[in-house]
């Protein structure tokens, strides 16, 4: 594998911190990793770390960007909110449409899975697959109820802070949430879904990856994971994950599938 490379952007006057995975032999095709909410473009695990490799090795030039307020980027993750973070995601795709022609790939976990169904339904036309591991549209339905992955929500509206494991999340994340619809026209995207979730997933239950499967119909894939987590966090089901995951983008970059 060769040696990744420290890249950047530059983004309403902060620095989106990335990296970019080159391949020893490419062939053309880019994969984009969004990462979950509060932790980094390495993944959970190290998982897209090891998804990188995995899918150099095939051909595929591989990018991960630390959202703002994650990882080495700038920014408070107090500022945090999804529309915003959704702009992000779409400037680190112009960075990646940048680098060559090819088709692009785009990998979401978790909170970065929603955003990147929603990327694709914004801009249909600059990406050839959509892979998404435990999407997390429950999001909207959890601030609804009053609370973030079951914890109350109570503690933000008396502080104007909520505690999410221990870094400090700001009131814009919640009052943008209560409006959005993480599953608005996601029709106009016609390329190959692959949607992965966990049945012992303790954050999104199963019925929102069917959602997303029944919505993309023919053009999704829905792989069940019956004893897997959010975060995949299980040998068997990680490797599962991973292997599944670089086959199938392997294998529409070889056939030079793009919607």
């Amino acid at each position: 594998m060769s040696r990744p490379e420290s890249i950047s952007i530059d983004f309403r006057s902060q620095r989106i911190a990335g990296v970019r995975y080159p391949a020893p032999r490419p062939n053309g095709a880019k994969v984009l990793l969004n990462h979950g909410f509060g932790v980094t473009r390495t993944g959970v695990g190290r998982a897209f770390v090891d998804l990188a490799r995995g899918l150099t090795n095939s051909g595929c030039t591989v990018f991960a960007f630390d959202r703002l307020g994650h990882g080495e980027s700038d920014g408070r993750f107090l500022d945090v909110s999804v529309p915003d973070e959704l702009d992000q995601l779409s400037a680190m795709l112009d960075h990646v449409l940048a680098d060559g022609n090819g088709p692009v790939h785009l990998v979401g976990h978790s909170l970065g899975g929603m955003e990147s169904a929603c990327l694709a339904a914004r801009r249909p036309g600059d990406l050839a697959s959509l892979t998404l591991w435990a999407a997390a549209a429950v999001f909207v339905d959890d601030v609804r109820s009053g609370q973030i992955q079951g914890k109350s929500l109570d503690m933000l509206r008396d502080t104007a802070v909520f505690d999410f494991k221990g870094q400090a999340l700001g009131p814009r994340f919640v009052e943008t949430a209560e409006a959005f619809d993480p599953f608005a026209e996601l029709g106009a995207f016609t390329g190959k879904v692959f949607v992965h979730q966990g049945e012992a997933d303790e954050v999104v239950p199963f019925e929102y990856a069917q959602k997303y499967a029944d919505i993309w119909s023919e053009n999704a894939v829905l792989y069940r994971y019956p004893d897997a987590d959010h975060g995949w966090n299980r040998l068997p089901d990680r490797a599962l994950l991973l292997q599944r995951t670089q086959a199938d983008i392997a294998g529409l970059a070889d056939t030079g599938t793009e919607h």
